[in-house]
């Protein structure tokens, strides 16, 4: 008994040739074995190309034995092929069971195929395509990742701060963009190394200004000493980097990312959730609101909320960077920036680059 299994014909635009590329394009997305992509190819090449035609049969009848000749595998082999074929509903069995292949070929039309027909694949070419498409993007995708991750790599270096280089490395060690594959991983890297570049950026591009009293001032009568620009000395608690907001609510952890979200109402966090936020968290965490006060005016609201930020997500974790107490932590933390050792640019490269490590979790 044979079944006869028509089909609706390729899309106008797919020849046979075109439909073996896709397949080859599509392989990982189809998940075919290379053993299934080359039985695929044989089956299409033993078809005419009008059997490709709606409304015909497009169909081989080999035997087992003959496939493993072709092949050079046992029938075993070629039987598990076929049934990786049937289960990704790219080839239908036309013959029945335990019944030797045959099929009828008159005036270069198949009349009959009791053996491998091809209509389930035919019928999903159209699906085929949709997903090397979507590869295609994909690897458009990757690539331009990359090219921006090399970018910002390169525009960190050309700022020539070694405190900036340390904390480009830290979120990818090895500044190989060419290692990665996760789509998001790779644009969580790009916004890090973003807020890295606009952090340091903000910095290098501010001059430094004499910002001195008006009281006693002497003229300057010397000619030579007149071009000499008067750099003022640091103001307490202004720290040189300057965190951006976006990089600030990655580093947040889930409670705390809450409340930030909370308060920014939907829109891009900017430093007025994050502080609004991170007080709230404090409160909660037993942190006295003298010390928040006392921590905010010495090193500056922003610093202060970077310094919780950094202190919450430590008591999250296990380890090395693991700490018990987040109000301790932020209280030690803290003070130390207000006494300027400056340790807490580093803490965030660290964390940073964990998170990145982690796909965003610690």
């Amino acid at each position: 008994m044979s079944v006869r299994l028509t089909h609706k014909g390729l899309p106008a635009d797919i020849t046979p040739y075109r439909l073996k590329l896709l397949l080859q394009q599509a392989k990982i997305a189809l998940g075919l074995s290379s053993g299934a992509l080359k039985y695929l190819e044989f089956v299409i090449d033993n078809c005419q190309p009008s059997d490709f035609q709606q409304g015909r049969i497009c169909a081989i009848w080999h035997s087992l034995e003959r496939l493993g000749t072709v092949f050079r595998l046992s029938k075993r082999q070629i039987g598990r092929i076929e049934a990786e074929l049937v289960d990704a509903d790219l080839i239908k069995r036309t013959y029945p069971e335990r019944k030797s292949r045959s099929g009828e070929r008159s005036d270069g039309v198949i009349k009959r195929a009791a053996g491998i027909n091809l209509a389930p694949l035919i019928e999903q070419t159209d699906y085929i395509r949709f997903l090397v498409s979507r590869q295609m993007q994909a690897d458009e995708n990757h690539k331009r990742l990359r090219e921006q991750i090399q970018d910002l790599f390169k525009q960190i270096r050309e700022l020539e701060n070694d405190e900036a280089d340390v904390a480009a490395t830290s979120i990818l060690p090895r500044r190989r963009p060419t290692e990665l594959n996760d789509i998001d991983k790779m644009k969580k890297i790009a916004e890090a190394l973003e807020a890295v570049l606009a952090d340091f950026s903000t910095v290098s591009g501010q001059p430094g200004v004499s910002v001195g009293s008006d009281k006693n001032v002497r003229l300057i009568t010397n000619k030579e000493k007149k071009n000499i620009t008067r750099i003022a000395a640091r103001p307490s608690g202004n720290g040189r980097l300057n965190t951006s907001p976006a990089h600030a609510r990655l580093l947040a952890g889930t409670k705390l990312g809450e409340y930030i979200d909370l308060y920014a109402c939907g829109a891009p966090p900017n430093w007025l959730s994050i502080t609004r936020a991170t007080h709230d968290l404090a409160h909660e965490l037993g942190i006295s609101s003298r010390l928040w006060g006392e921590m905010c005016t010495r090193i500056g609201e922003a610093k202060t909320a970077l310094c919780l930020i950094v202190a919450d997500r430590n008591s999250q974790r296990n380890g090395e960077y693991g700490v018990d107490n987040a109000a301790a932590s932020f209280t030690e933390l803290a003070r130390k920036e207000a006494r300027q050792i400056a340790i807490l640019d580093s803490i965030i490269g660290e964390l940073t680059s964990s998170l990145m490590q982690k796909g965003g979790a610690l």
